[in-house]
Formats: structure tokens, sequence, C-alpha cells
């Protein structure tokens, strides 16, 4: 189904005083230069100013050390080997599911390992690159078997004997208050 189908579309077409069509565009920081739609892009300059080709830019870390690349998990073997508890597994935040169709049969002891409840946990990366991702592998109800891509939830809990720090600022609930009803959404106006 086309989106425009079911929510319906509203074109805006806006004309200046005569009658001609208004183009979109961006008012530099200089006050005066007009850059017209399409006119700006992203690029990388090194320190004296010379555009840089992605393909020459590395990751490195705080203390400018090359960060080691990964290759993306479509392209390898990936191993499973590290199991994790039901806790580790809920402290992520699950953002992509895949139902996995083996295309050969599992060895039997990760089989029954996934029967009884275990689950896999391996470092995902999608496209490759310096960031891997929290991933895991399950069997549902049926014997499905479930990638589940995820980020690491970081809470900070607080105890009955810890007392919690709620900043109140009365001035700031009331120019919040303001701002949240003159930014309420027009649907008319769309």
């Amino acid at each position: 189904m086309d989106r425009t189908k079911l929510y319906g579309s509203v074109s805006t077409a806006t004309h200046d005083p005569e009658g001609q069509p208004c183009e979109l565009a961006t008012l530099a920081i200089d006050g005066h230069t007009l850059i017209p739609n399409g006119g700006t892009a992203l690029a990388y300059l090194n320190a004296d100013g010379d555009w840089l080709s992605r393909k020459t830019l590395r990751a490195v870390d705080l203390d400018g050390q090359e960060l080691p690349t990964v290759e993306s998990s479509f392209k390898q073997t990936i191993s499973l080997e590290q199991t994790v508890s039901i806790d580790t597994f809920l402290n992520h935040s699950v953002r992509l599911i895949y139902q996995l169709e083996p295309e050969m049969t599992l060895p039997k002891d990760v089989q029954t390992q996934l029967r009884e409840g275990t689950i896999y946990q391996f470092h995902f990366s999608y496209r490759g690159g310096v960031d891997t991702d929290p991933a895991f592998i399950l069997q549902g109800e049926n014997e499905e078997l479930w990638l589940l891509i995820s980020d690491q939830n970081d809470i900070e809990y607080v105890g009955l004997e810890q007392a919690a720090i709620c900043e109140l600022n009365s001035q700031l609930d009331t120019d919040e208050t303001e701002e949240d009803s003159a930014d309420d959404i027009d649907f008319g106006m769309l």
C-alpha cells in the first residue's frame, strides 16, 4: 500500500507577488550570500583546507592510535562460542530481528543447547568498519532460529539508601510548558 493512498498528501506551492514559483535557498553565515537548493555539501578538509578523499581517512582513538577494523559479519564465518545468561541478554535493547534459515544442519551439541534455551552472543557488524553491535542467537518455541541485533543498556540503579538528585527549576518548567504549546503541530498546515 502506498503511504499517500493511506494517509493522503498535501502539496504546497509558494509564489512571489508576481506569481512566480519560489525556490528554497539558504542564507550563508555572512548574512548576504544566498545558496540555492543543492548548493551545499559535506566535505572532509585537512588543517590546510585541502579536500580529503573519504578513502584516506582512518578512525583513531583518543591517543591517536588507529582503531582495528572488522569485516562485515555477512562475509565471515561466525563462531558460536560465547553463551550468556538471560540477565545479560535482558540488559540489551533489541533493535533488529532476523529469522535465520541455516543452509546446513547445525552441530548436534549446538542444536541441543539452543533447544534447552542457551543464548549465544557474538559481535555483529553489518557493513564492516570499526564498530560492532552485540548480537544474540536463540531458538524460539517452534525451533525457529532468531538473530537479534542490540544495543547495551547503560542504566544506573539507585537503591533505597541512595538519594536521587532531582533538580527543579520552576522558571525552566514554565518556559518548557510555553514552548511545548508553541510547538503543537497544526495538521491543517500540512
